[in-house]
């Protein structure tokens, strides 16, 4: 009896799941959902499209247009449950257009959430002014 053996896709894995865990204690996710909200007909939420796309430029920075090529490659959609096909560079480009207003309120709640979640000493910090 000759069982036919499915082909097993190889994948990159390399740092994506300590990548996932940093973005999630991080909570970029939610901070970016709360701050940066999607209309219900989207597939994918702008936070898991940016959470990719950060975890893109830390493993291995693509273009835009190459993004979903680099996500069949290496194993996003088992780190991160999203199939490589809803990460082309027009989801991408409306992921970062959505954000872009509120960046800075993104990017100060992560920072924030950085601080308490590593207990870092901001005490000695140089304020800019």
């Amino acid at each position: 009896m000759n069982a036919e053996i499915a082909p097993v896709a190889e994948r990159r894995l390399g740092a994506l799941p300590a990548y996932a865990e940093f973005l999630r204690r991080l909570d970029v996710a939610r901070i970016i959902g709360e701050l940066c909200p999607v209309r219900d007909v989207a597939h994918l939420p702008h936070r898991q499209v940016i959470e990719v796309l950060i975890a893109n430029q830390l493993s291995a920075p693509a273009p835009l247009v190459r993004v979903g090529d680099w996500a069949r490659e290496w194993a996003v959609e088992e780190v991160f449950g999203i199939e490589a096909d809803l990460l082309n560079d027009d989801r991408i480009g409306r992921a970062l257009d959505a954000i872009a207003p509120g960046l800075e309120a993104v990017v100060g709640s992560v920072g924030a959430q950085t601080i308490a979640e590593f207990g870092i000493d901001v005490s000695r910090l140089c304020t800019g002014t």
